[in-house]
């Protein structure tokens, strides 16, 4: 078995390697994806947006053992089901790990644009909870919600196999 992963900002790449180091497998970036071998079990960690696992589509083809999902809220959202359907991975173990992001200021080009926009609409929202609040600042000030612990669910799985 071995870990394949898609990052952008380099939160999911950090699960990917602390993954790989507490339970002895190697690591590829997705864009390695070429030297596995089809029939190799993968455990597939990509970066969230509006639900999708990026960079899932990329290994569809392989022997995809389980699916980690890494986003800035503290479960998936809108809720694990929708996410397994959404990505069509209905039968296979799903894992979300809290990631992070970047401060706004220092994402550019159209991610900026699109988050600036969701920004605006969590702040013009009239029923402000501590979600929305923590959303707005997390996004403002970024943060690393990377933490060994969330990887306790996938390690029992593992050591379940």
């Amino acid at each position: 078995m071995i870990i394949v992963y898609e990052s952008k900002r380099g939160f999911t790449k950090k699960y990917a390697d602390m993954l790989a180091a507490k339970a002895g497998l190697k690591v590829f970036s997705v864009k390695e994806i070429s030297k596995v071998n089809q029939d190799e079990e993968i455990i597939f960690l990509g970066w969230m947006k509006a639900g999708k696992i990026q960079g899932l589509n990329k290994v569809r083809r392989h022997n995809i053992k389980a699916v980690c999902g890494s986003g800035t809220a503290q479960t998936a959202e809108p809720d694990d089901q929708t996410v397994m359907t959404r990505n069509k991975i209905e039968g296979i173990p799903f894992f979300y790990l809290r990631g992070g992001c970047l401060p706004l200021k220092e994402i550019k080009g159209m991610d900026k644009i699109m988050l600036s926009m969701f920004l605006n609409i969590l702040k013009s929202r009239k029923d402000k909870n501590d979600k929305i609040k923590e959303a707005i600042f997390n996004v403002e000030n970024g943060f690393d919600g990377v933490k060994e612990e969330n990887l306790e669910p996938v390690l029992e799985w593992l050591n379940a196999k």
